[in-house]
């Protein structure tokens, strides 16, 4: 007797997925939860010309399998997974002290896209264990040096790059500008005395004198 075939028609597991959209779930909540690539959640919500025939039964039955209201669910932490913030911050904190991403992701047996994707936030979440084992490697990687693990200088000095232009703005409040605006005025005094000085040589010999 013949098993079941591996893989079957993607139209259930289209029509649950832009069915879980609608409810407020983005393509990137739904790869979360169902464990499946965001990539290919993608191409199931494509119309059904541009989206693959057929795909593995497991990718069907994880998709059926997320609840409706799994996006009033969102809020709380699923199991096994972890805000991605901390992660996010000791990656950037790598790539400033020059870590390459492609030799992070070799030792954290990831893809680059996955950390560039955590790193940037744009994923929420991860999975406990890759954010344990990002928070051993950090450890371990800025307490040395990369040059002392192979890594050339103009790797690190790319990272580091990428890293500043990645880097976020800095905000300043209405205070900050107060602040900034009193020492620029201390500042500006000798100045304008020299100045004033200079413009009325005759004024200046009288106070002296």
């Amino acid at each position: 007797m013949a098993g079941r075939p591996a893989r079957i028609p993607s139209s259930d597991a289209a029509a649950a997925a832009r069915r879980l959209q609608s409810t407020g779930l983005s393509a990137s909540d739904i790869a979360e939860i169902s464990g499946v690539a965001v990539t290919l959640v993608r191409r199931l919500l494509r119309p059904a010309a541009a989206r693959p025939a057929r795909i593995h039964r497991t990718t069907v039955e994880a998709i059926l399998g997320i609840p409706m209201n799994a996006a009033r669910r969102r809020e709380r932490p699923l199991p096994g997974l972890v805000e991605a913030d901390r992660a996010a911050n000791s990656l950037q904190d790598l790539a400033e002290h020059g870590w390459p991403t492609s030799f992070l992701a070799e030792q954290l047996r990831t893809s680059t896209q996955t950390l560039a994707a955590i790193r940037s936030r744009k994923r929420r979440r991860l999975a406990l264990a890759l954010d344990r084992k990002i928070q051993r490697l950090a450890t371990r990687l800025l307490a040395s040096d990369p040059a002392g693990h192979g890594i050339a200088a103009h790797r690190s000095r790319r990272a580091q790059a990428a890293a500043r232009h990645r880097a976020p703005s800095v905000t300043l409040t209405d205070e900050d500008l107060d602040d900034l605006d009193a020492l620029l005025a201390v500042l500006r005094q000798p100045q304008d005395r020299k100045a004033d000085e200079q413009l009325m040589p005759g004024a200046a010999e009288a106070c002296h004198g």
